[in-house]
């Protein structure tokens, strides 16, 4: 992706803050989960609601579909993909799921996820292989990571030990560890084994340069909601050329076998107009300096967020490379907290999907009681996630945190580590 700079618009930090509706008596150190949406955008998708309701029929029949391409030539260009191949879906895991309901299955095939992949997603593809006789397999990720070469090597040494692998799951960022994977290399290597490739990119887009068509995945879903700034409900799933003709879109409307983008765009009445804010998120984006200006402002600012929490709290950063590290997300081990299991058994490598989704269930149980605290007791959004057999915390910056939000964060669990 190419992005013409421009001179922002806001200064970033507290005084960009009023530029969204968040409420002021609630410490935000959690962009990732659901992201936030400008006033700007929001009010753009209100206005296209007014126009909806003023005359359903003129929308559906004459202004609908210029619009609907005004933004998806927007995000191509954003994504580096070409408009015939992308379109928009509500949210990654509709992307995963679309993919994955989509391709055919013989009872011998392998489908290959990793104990960092998103929980929906690992039940997604349970769903599909019980549909399907075939089977599973889940590599459990070791930490520390030394190099992306080391995840590369984990994965291809288990495609080339199980033959009947068709398909591999891949994070670009994952949710609970925000570990960027080196996906360019993982398809490469995968694809000389003749394994297709799916990559959630729920966290990418905003965070990372895209160039999908490059890139050359078989599949790439990802949302737009957490860091362009655009409304939930609005992500995309992009299809290489090859598989275009055999995707389609879980509902099956009007469009039926008419090209990809055209039968994604018609799927009843549904409600577009979070697609149709793509052009004002993102040159929403552009306002704040572009992806340089927030990366400037943003990664600096986590860096030092992260190194002064893990000396207040006395303990360690996740153990990966700077290369595999996600922008605008750091994570770091909890202590031990008073009512709280912050260190559970390890993983295995599991063969079932369910195994590793009731071991997931049972070890962030802790994980979602002390989100839940933090909520409750503390007006603090913080994201507590559970893998490698201990309890992390993952912060997240954006456009409107500031030094001041995770100076409170510190103090909070300073006082809980206390009790």
């Amino acid at each position: 992706m190419s992005e013409s700079e421009s001179e922002p618009k806001y200064k970033l930090g507290e005084e960009i803050r009023k530029e969204f509706y968040l409420d002021e008596n609630i410490l935000f150190v959690n962009h990732g989960s659901y992201g936030a949406v400008p006033k700007r955008v929001f009010q753009k998708r209100q206005s296209y609601q007014g126009q909806i309701e003023r005359c359903p029929d003129i929308w559906f029949a004459w202004q609908l579909k210029a619009l609907y391409d005004e933004n998806i030539e927007a995000l191509a260009e954003f994504v580096g993909a070409d408009p015939k191949n992308i379109a928009f879906v509500l949210n990654s895991t509709t992307g995963v799921n679309t993919v994955l309901k989509n391709i055919l299955l013989e009872p011998e095939d392998i489908l290959l996820l990793n104990s960092h992949t998103y929980g929906a997603c690992a039940k997604t593809v349970d769903c599909a292989v019980k549909r399907a006789g075939a089977d599973i397999m889940s590599l459990d990720i070791i930490l520390p990571i030394r190099s992306d070469e080391q995840l590369v090597d984990q994965l291809v040494e288990v495609c080339k030990r199980h033959a009947g692998i068709r398909l591999v799951i891949i994070d670009h960022i994952s949710s609970p560890s925000a570990i960027v994977f080196p996906v360019e290399k993982i398809i490469r290597e995968l694809h000389k084994l003749g394994v297709l490739v799916l990559v959630d990119g729920a966290h990418a887009p905003g965070q990372l340069d895209l160039n999908l068509e490059k890139l050359g995945a078989d599949f790439y879903t990802g949302n737009l909601h957490k860091w362009c700034f655009a409304p939930r409900g609005s992500a995309f799933l992009w299809v290489n050329k090859k598989h275009r003709d055999s995707i389609q879109p879980l509902v099956t409307s009007h469009n039926y076998q008419q090209d990809f983008t055209l039968q994604f765009f018609f799927q009843g009445t549904m409600d577009h107009s979070s697609y149709l804010c793509t052009k004002e998120s993102l040159q929403f984006m552009r306002d704040c300096g572009g992806m340089k200006g927030i990366k400037d402002h943003t990664e600096s600012l986590l860096d030092w967020a992260q190194q002064m929490l893990c000396h207040a709290l006395g303990t360690s950063i996740l153990p990966i490379p700077p290369s595999l590290q996600a922008p605008y997300m750091r994570v770091l081990r909890l202590p031990e907290l008073k009512g709280y299991n912050c260190t559970t058994a390890s993983e295995e490598t599991a063969h079932s999907v369910m195994d590793v989704i009731k071991s997931y269930s049972v070890k962030q149980e802790d994980a979602d009681n002390l989100t839940d605290y933090l909520i409750r007791e503390h007006n603090c959004i913080a994201a507590i996630t559970c893998f490698s057999g201990h309890l992390w915390l993952r912060i997240s910056g954006t456009v409107y945190n500031t030094k001041e939000n995770y100076l409170a964060l510190k103090d909070i669990l300073l006082k809980m580590k206390a009790e």
